[in-house]
């Protein structure tokens, strides 16, 4: 399920910088337990979520698809 590779890319990215969950809570507006429930790939990703998280972090969209998703 391309959603669980999104979601686990997007926590290694913010893992490898030092970005804590609480960076996106506000953005997402989500409670703490919903953004690590959707971290860890145990919710669902949509795309509005995705686009905001992009936006958060400042990559392009495409930053976090691979070849062959």
């Amino acid at each position: 399920m391309i959603y669980i590779m999104l979601n686990k890319r997007i926590k290694s990215y913010m893992e490898e910088r030092g970005i804590k969950q609480s960076f996106l809570k506000e953005p997402l507006g989500m409670t703490a337990s919903t953004l690590n429930a959707l971290l860890n790939g145990n919710r669902k990703l949509s795309a509005e979520e995705y686009f905001k998280i992009c936006d958060a972090l400042d990559v392009p969209l495409e930053y976090f698809r691979k070849e062959g998703d």
